[in-house]
């Protein structure tokens, strides 16, 4: 069974922001970020629609995860954009979220596993189980990716507060 066409805009409207920041804390590319958002959809349509709720929004993840590292391998990243007359800083804006945020902001500057692990454990709410197979990683391992992560955000709140 295909998504129906009026379904197409709810499903959009409910999960780009959660894939736009996913895309964003592994790319640190907004316009990059935006058009994995675009091809993570694209994908979905293109294919049956899961049955549950959870397994779309876990599909949604692990698609974007995936279109982020090859993003990261690609030859197009290594390429200067066309347009020069944009600052880098315009090009690499971080969504609204990101800028406002100072956890998540500070969430960017750890490894990707930790990063990963922490946004999906406190800002999408999924267990050490769940993380495990969106980074095919077992339950311990995801927990101990959060006990690092936790552990360097902490360092890096503690760094702002002696300066």
């Amino acid at each position: 069974m295909r998504i129906a066409a009026d379904n197409v805009r709810a499903i959009i409207e409910r999960y780009s922001d959660m894939v736009l920041k996913v895309a964003y804390q592994n790319t640190r590319d907004l316009q990059e970020s935006e058009d994995i958002v675009q091809e993570v959809f694209l994908a979905l349509f293109s294919r049956p629609l899961p049955k549950e709720e959870e397994h779309l929004k876990a599909w949604l993840i692990r698609v974007t995860l995936n279109k982020s590292r090859s993003f990261l391998r690609s030859a197009r990243r290594k390429v200067l954009p066309l347009d020069e007359s944009l600052a880098p800083a315009e090009r690499l804006a971080a969504p609204p979220d990101f800028a406002q945020d100072e956890v998540l902001s500070k969430l960017l500057t750890l490894p990707e596993a930790e990063k990963n692990a922490l946004y999906l454990h406190y800002y999408e709410g999924y267990s050490a189980k769940e993380i495990g197979k969106f980074l095919k990683r077992s339950e311990n391992a995801v927990y101990i990716l959060l006990s690092r992560g936790r552990a360097k955000l902490k360092e890096l709140f503690k760094e702002d507060e002696d300066e």
